[in-house]
């Protein structure tokens, strides 16, 4: 049986933010101070671990995001490399307003997956997935996508 394309694009991951040095400053001494404390409770350990996400977020920050393509078959969708039938997705909500974005709740344990529009009609896309009766809600956020937007990554 044939899975036949009903729409296609390529997008970036998300949008990317330029960060300033007094970003690299603000995550280097929240680091460093929660190493410091945890050197003076004599939890080593923890100081190690603080220092690595210190270094770890900031390489994140400063990672552009790559290009992917997304596709919506007539049996599932296309994330990347990531093939999601339609019968997982739980829900899904639209941003109308620039950068347009899909957010799709997930019945398995990734949860949630979020796709720029790019170019592509959002329309045809809403079309499809309710038709395929997927529940459309007003937002879909996540605690994950909250912190990591107050972080400015």
């Amino acid at each position: 049986m044939q899975n036949k394309l009903i729409v296609g694009w390529k997008a970036t991951e998300g949008t990317f933010k330029q960060k300033t040095r007094p970003w690299y400053w603000a995550v280097g001494i929240i680091a460093g101070g929660m190493a410091a404390a945890a050197v003076i409770t004599a939890d080593y350990l923890f100081a190690l671990i603080a220092i690595l996400a210190g270094f770890s977020v900031m390489l994140v920050g400063s990672r552009r995001p790559s290009r992917m393509e997304y596709a919506l078959y007539e049996n599932d969708i296309l994330i990347g490399k990531e093939r999601i039938p339609y019968e997982k997705i739980r829900r899904f909500a639209i941003k109308e307003t620039d950068p347009k974005m899909l957010t799709l709740e997930m019945k398995n344990i990734v949860g949630i997956a979020s796709m720029q529009l790019a170019n592509v009609d959002w329309r045809l896309i809403r079309t499809e997935l309710k038709n395929r009766n997927i529940d459309e809600v007003e937002s879909i956020d996540a605690f994950v996508s909250k912190v990591t937007e107050w972080m400015g990554l």
